[in-house]
């Protein structure tokens, strides 16, 4: 009886997706929570990144290691306030007495990205890469991969309104892509991932403090509409055969938005945090076994 040989097939390898939320000076603690994954094998294959997250992915889509982590951590030890914020308190009276579209320029945001990064096109990239910034003109998010030049595409993504000048790439004006989607997890399902790993930095749970000026009100009505469409896009179960995977957050307390003086300490707590969440599953899932 002859022998059928059928031809052997590899079996695609389960794709996982790492989605890097906004959080300005809090993106210390996403390194921390990158840290903590990459130590248990978690790596991935495709990265999207929001804002600040878009500047650690971007970074880490060069080298997806823990050598790339480490390099990381020392871009955020060595930030400071005049880098990556503007210096003084962001009050009323700077915010309508400022003339121009920004409180300051984005120089040292540029010079940061460039002295970071050990590439300047998406085609160079290690793993590929996805960020997202907002178009002025339609309110809808405008996404960068795949080719071009990374640097702009990353400033745009972190243009945080009233904080740096929009951004004008392909003619087109461009903000901060937290604004409507800080944690594009509905990016990751589009690119067809089988593991979804949230890094989302704003996540924890608090009392909002009771509003004492308009400008206290203004900030906590942006905050809450950054945090509503993470809210609708965990609140509906992922798609079938999808493992959604969102990290714990840390509280960091009170925390100016620009005082980067804490991020040692924020690296430090989000790795701890991270390791502990994913021992505590990892160790639920042998004994369910």
């Amino acid at each position: 009886m002859a022998i059928i040989r059928l031809p052997w097939v590899r079996q695609p390898l389960p794709k996982t997706v790492f989605v890097l939320g906004g959080g300005g000076n809090l993106g210390a603690i996403q390194v921390g929570m990158l840290q903590a994954a990459i130590e248990r094998g978690i790596v991935p294959d495709e990265i999207v990144g929001c804002s600040a997250g878009a500047i650690n992915a971007a970074a880490l889509a060069a080298d997806p290691s823990l050598d790339g982590v480490q390099r990381l951590r020392q871009v955020w030890s060595s930030v400071g306030e005049s880098v990556l914020g503007s210096s003084g308190r962001l009050d009323a009276l700077r915010l309508l007495a400022h003339r121009g579209p920004a409180l300051q320029p984005n120089d040292g945001l540029r010079e940061l990205l460039e002295s970071s990064l050990p590439y300047r096109r998406f085609e160079e990239l290690e793993v590929p890469l996805h960020v997202v910034a907002t178009s002025l003109r339609t309110g809808r998010e405008r996404w960068f991969s795949s080719s071009g030049d990374v640097v702009p595409a990353v400033m745009a993504s972190a243009a945080l309104p009233g904080v740096f000048p929009p951004l004008v790439l392909d003619g087109e004006l461009l903000i901060d892509g937290a604004v409507v989607n800080n944690v594009p997890i509905s990016r990751a399902y589009e690119l067809g991932a089988d593991r979804v790993v949230v890094f989302h930095v704003g996540n924890f749970e608090r009392a909002r403090p009771l509003p004492k000026r308009p400008i206290d009100v203004i900030v906590q009505a942006l905050s809450i509409a950054r945090g509503y469409r993470f809210h609708l896009d965990t609140a509906v179960s992922a798609p079938e055969g999808v493992e959604l995977l969102v990290l714990p957050g840390v509280d960091p307390g009170k925390l100016r938005y620009n005082d980067f003086s804490r991020s040692t300490e924020l690296i430090e707590r989000g790795r701890a945090t991270a390791a502990a969440f994913l021992d505590l599953r990892d160790a639920a899932a042998v004994g369910a076994t």
